[in-house]
Order: structure tokens, then C-alpha cells, then sequence
């Protein structure tokens, strides 16, 4: 009996899956959720004399996708951006801020610090701030300055009236990873591919789907969460004509007469 679909019911995006135009894997997204893709149309209207409609005509379609990402993601922040995402590493290392706290009177070593970038500033208890310290051999708040030797920087001891603590930020050269969101750069349009996975109300078993999208540019408008309650992030983009395709394809769904299996390690 040939496979046939009638009224089934998605379950979730199990995986997001970019590449761009060579078909080079870009990232991958896991976390996806309360997705929903959009097709509009602009009609044309024909009317009689008396403004009677004759006939609609739709002459284009254009398309929207919309998600939730559960998580903040790398590659979503990168793909609104449309920067890439530098990786850092011990043999090509990257600038980066460095923000330390230092009890009065405690000393702390920095790490590859930037020769001119070393800031230090005194706070009080009460989160006042006290002096801004200018480098010198000594530690001295009088005086002003911090003390600074082999990379190893000391700063003035507690007294009355003075700061209990001293915020020391500098740049450092570390490995890491770097995303950047520049003025003048763009999203670059990828081809998504969404493995899903539904159920047919007649059966319980989990069958796969895939929805594919020739051609997506994600919306460089992006909102990004610092608050701890919530590290939502919408991933939202444009349905864009393939027109490489012949078809001029917006969207394809595939359904695998198959099942969603575990896979595992074969055993020898």
C-alpha cells in the first residue's frame, strides 16, 4: 500500500541545520520552538465599470519565517548580524576585556595584558566610587596610583575613609570566541533545513519531516536577553525565491515514509 498523508499534527523541530550556497554545514540549532512559516500574496483586482470585482489576480507571494530559540545562540546572534564568528585560539589569540575585583592592600597578575589599557578605581562598601589610579611602582592612594611590577599589580591597603575594594579592568590577549554586530554588515541568505518530527492521529509512532527553505535570509533585527529569568531569542527571517531552482521556490515539505528511530552504536 502506497504512503499516504491525511491530517497529522508536527510535534517539534528537533533540528535547525544551515549551509550556504556550496552546501558547507554553517551551525546547527536545537532549541527551536513555536515555529511558523507565512505566505502572503499581493492581489490584482479587475472591476467593471461599477467597480464590481471581476477577478483577483496574484501576481507575487512572499514569505516569513518565525521561531523561538529557548536559548541565547552564537549562531543565531551571528546570522542577524551577519558577521561570522571569530574563534580564538593559543596560537591566534584574541583582544578581550578583563574585569577583576581586588580586596585593599591584595595584589593580582595579569594575563597578556595590553601595554595602555590597565584601569583602576577604588569603591567603597556602600558602592560609591573612590579615586581613579594612575600606574606607578607603588600602590598609594594619596598619591593616587597603583602599584605595577611584572605583570603583578598591587593595590593601596584598607584605611579609614578609603575603599574597601579596587575594580581593575585592562584587554588581554586570550582564546575564546568572539561575536560582533557591525553597522555596515548584513545576514547573508543560507539554505535552512528543519527536521521535524510528527505523529498521525491514527498511529503513535513518530515520523519525520523536513521542512526546507531554499533560500532564508534571517532578520538582522534581533533582541538579545541579559536577564537571567528568560534567555529567549526570536529567529526570524525572510522566505526568499530560489531562482537557481527553476521552480522558484519559496518552501518545500518532505515527508519519508519512515519512521523516527534511535540510532546507536553497531555492534561488532
Amino acid at each position: 500500500m502506497a504512503f499516504k498523508l491525511g491530517n497529522f499534527n508536527i510535534d517539534e523541530i528537533l533540528y535547525g541545520v544551515a549551509q550556504n550556497f556550496k552546501d558547507e554545514l554553517m551551525y546547527t540549532l536545537d532549541q527551536l520552538s513555536a515555529a511558523t512559516i507565512e505566505i502572503s500574496a499581493e492581489p490584482t483586482e479587475i472591476t467593471d465599470k461599477n467597480g464590481n470585482v471581476v477577478r483577483t489576480i496574484y501576481k507575487s507571494k512572499t514569505g516569513t519565517f518565525n521561531a523561538t530559540n529557548a536559548f541565547l545562540h552564537p549562531a543565531i546572534m551571528n546570522a542577524a548580524s551577519g558577521s561570522e564568528i571569530i574563534t580564538a585560539t593559543a596560537e591566534d589569540m584574541a583582544e578581550m576585556p578583563k574585569v577583576e575585583i581586588v580586596a585593599a592592600g591584595g595584589s593580582v597578575k595579569l594575563v597578556n595584558p595590553v601595554e595602555g589599557t590597565i584601569r583602576v578605581i577604588g569603591l567603597y562598601g556602600n558602592g560609591a566610587n573612590g579615586k581613579v589610579l594612575t600606574q606607578s611602582t607603588d600602590a598609594d592612594y594619596e598619591a593616587g596610583s597603583f602599584g605595577l611590577a611584572e605583570d603583578v599589580l598591587t593595590v593601596p591597603a584598607a584605611g579609614e575613609d578609603m575603599p574597601v575594594q579596587y575594580l581593575v579592568k585592562y584587554q588581554r590577549s586570550i582564546d575564546g570566541l568572539v561575536l560582533m554586530n557591525t553597522a555596515d554588515k548584513f545576514p547573508s541568505t543560507t539554505r535552512m533545513t528543519f527536521y521535524c518530527s510528527y505523529v498521525d492521529p491514527c498511529s503513535d509512532n513518530l515520523k519525520p519531516c523536513y521542512v526546507y527553505l531554499p533560500s532564508f535570509m534571517a532578520d538582522p533585527s534581533v533582541t538579545i536577553s541579559l536577564d537571567s529569568e528568560t534567555q529567549e531569542m526570536d529567529f526570524n527571517g525572510t522566505l526568499q525565491v530560489d531562482y537557481c531552482s527553476g521552480n522558484k521556490l519559496l518552501y518545500a515539505i518532505y515527508f519519508p515514509n519512515e519512521e523516527i528511530v534511535t540510532t546507536g552504536v553497531l555492534e561488532g
